[in-house]
């Protein structure tokens, strides 16, 4: 195999060959607004050098300006781009703030324990025999295990806050899991989500979030907007 080093192409009209920097992209990494004006200072100097002689090919100084034109236009483009897709996250952050201030239920598997406790919503496919939710810290270690409901449907659990030795936990934030099996044990599908008051909305790359207390719960995971918030009395 041949390794000797590729000889670099002589100076055009006075402008050197420069290298790319190592970069495998067409402009060496650079953004199209520097190719672009690299392109302009090319175009320029080649002017200046080029022998009055021999004046550049009026066919080659057509497709050069061509050139220019396309990038220049490709640059607008994108410009206008940038402005419409910033019109859209501004539109979709205003329509948000309706949410604000209201409760709504959303798909999630943690939970924003308060001094009040916390609410975890569930549901089951089919009627199981018995129902597990599992409460985890940030280590993923099982802190509490709650007995849920076994029919078919949508419940809600109320988490006092304690582990199972009867220990208070400390405000903040938890997973949680929930298991349901049948008769034969076999796993029942279900669903998990929370319930609270939407305080405030924020853009989070190109996403509109909401902020459930301490949650970040993205727009389209929201299920239902609700009067007000309501447990079913079912065991802690």
């Amino acid at each position: 195999m041949d390794t000797t080093a590729a000889q670099a192409p002589a100076p055009v009209n006075g402008v050197a060959y420069q290298e790319s920097g190592g970069s495998g992209s067409l402009t060496g990494g650079q953004s199209l607004n520097d190719t672009f004006d690299m392109f302009l200072k090319l175009l320029t100097t080649q002017l200046k050098n080029q022998d009055p002689l021999e004046p550049t090919d009026n066919t080659e100084f057509v497709n050069q300006l061509t050139q220019f034109t396309q990038t220049e236009a490709g640059l607008n483009t994108n410009k206008k781009l940038d402005s419409l897709i910033a019109l859209q996250s501004n539109t979709q952050l205003t329509s948000a703030l309706d949410y604000v201030g209201k409760e709504v239920k959303a798909d999630s598997i943690v939970l924003n324990l308060s001094d009040t406790g916390a609410d975890a919503i569930y549901g089951l496919t089919a009627n199981a025999a018995t129902t597990e939710i599992k409460i985890l810290n940030s280590e993923g270690k099982t802190v509490r295990t709650l007995q849920g409901q076994t029919s078919a449907g949508q419940h809600t659990i109320h988490w006092d806050g304690k582990d199972d030795n009867g220990n208070q936990m400390e405000n903040g934030i938890y997973a949680f899991s929930v298991v349901a099996k049948d008769s034969d044990e076999k796993i029942i599908q279900t669903a998990q989500g929370i319930q609270g008051t939407v305080t405030g909305v924020q853009m989070s790359n190109g996403s509109v979030i909401l902020n459930i207390g301490e949650i970040e719960a993205p727009l389209d995971s929201v299920q239902a907007v609700v009067q007000k918030s309501s447990t079913t009395g079912e065991s802690s």
